[in-house]
């Protein structure tokens, strides 16, 4: 990926033109930077002029974007922006929370995999604060209780593995409200009754999940950057 940046009035705007068998040029934001989807009759420079034209409009939207992501010393748990502090120790993983700083002992140096662990760590709390009412609905529906896993993937925050009988979740929840947990529990577990998107699927999830809807098209929001 050729990140490139665009400077004005000291300030930038880093962005990644792929060019696609579009119509149209679309822009949006994706994780850190601006993402332009443009068609191979549209040149560069004019994509690049028109950014310049609407500069502000362009800049304010990525100070807003970037909001969401923290730096590599921050980390969000379920919605609350953490500094990280790092302590390096011959110890197993562990962590606590102070006001807005969390205190990390470990012996591992890499920041990223500190971060997942930290991840996955947490995700398991959400998940056992809110086991007892996942069963409830569960028993209620006749739907087995499955046994969960946990990984850091790109693509999807949750799947249902039908040859195994168990589910995945993706430690970026963590990040989330814990509703966006119990929504993800739930999509999967309609999965058991419905492998695809088909309306008995839907149907099945509405039961298990009334308000699912807004779960649905709002988890979009949540960013897989780590």
């Amino acid at each position: 990926m050729d990140i490139k940046y665009l400077n004005y009035n000291n300030k930038t705007i880093p962005y990644v033109i792929i060019k696609k068998d579009n119509k149209n040029t679309y822009f949006r934001f994706k994780d850190k930077y601006l993402e332009i989807s443009k068609s191979k009759y549209v040149s560069n420079e004019s994509i690049t002029n028109f950014i310049l034209t609407n500069f502000d409009k362009f800049y304010h939207k990525y100070l807003d974007h970037a909001k969401k992501y923290p730096n590599e010393f921050e980390i969000i748990l379920e919605d609350i922006k953490y500094k990280l502090n790092v302590i390096n120790e011959n110890t197993k993983l562990n962590f606590k929370i102070d006001n807005n700083e969390l205190t990390v002992k470990t012996k591992l140096t890499d920041i990223t995999k500190i971060k997942k662990k930290i991840y996955e760590y947490h995700l398991i709390d959400m998940y056992n604060r809110i086991k007892d009412d996942v069963g409830e609905i569960l028993q209620k529906n006749n739907i087995k209780i499955l046994p969960i896993k946990t990984g850091y993937y790109k693509s999807k925050f949750g799947s249902y593995h039908r040859k195994h009988n168990e589910i995945t979740l993706n430690i970026v929840l963590a990040k989330a409200n814990i509703n966006y947990l119990y929504y993800v529990i739930m999509h999967e577990y309609a999965h058991t009754i419905a492998f695809d998107h088909s309306k008995k699927f839907y149907n099945a999830l509405e039961k298990l999940m009334p308000n699912y809807k807004y779960y649905d098209k709002s988890i979009k929001t949540i960013s897989i950057w780590l």
